[in-house]
């Protein structure tokens, strides 16, 4: 694996094939016939339904509902629903983030 970071301008300029002008017209499509169009592989957005179940998946979150329900099984109800608001207010959070960031892609890739 090449480090360009470690390396100077000329040296990376001669690891890419390329000049300090940039790629000649031909080289363009010589480039895009070899490694295909620079653009971003479109994908399917997911449902906000499914984007917010999702946040239930978390090992942890998984081990909290458990045990909100180990809590309520022996009578700690108060236990129980703060463990739950919890975990609902963790999902919310985590759906909003992940629905922002979505967002962001998508005005990105436009």
């Amino acid at each position: 694996m090449t480090t360009f970071h470690t390396q100077t301008a000329t040296q990376t300029l001669e690891l890419l094939h390329t000049e300090l002008n940039g790629l000649s017209a031909a080289e363009v499509v010589n480039r895009q016939n070899l490694y295909g169009p620079n653009e971003l592989v479109q994908q399917k957005p997911k449902p906000a339904w499914l984007m917010f179940l999702l946040q239930f998946k978390d090992f942890m979150i998984i081990i909290l509902m458990v045990a909100a329900i180990i809590s309520s099984m022996v009578g700690e109800m108060t236990d129980a629903i703060i463990i739950l608001i919890i975990v609902l207010l963790n999902a919310v959070i985590g759906f909003i983030q992940e629905y922002r960031a979505e967002k962001a892609i998508d005005a990105l890739k436009e």
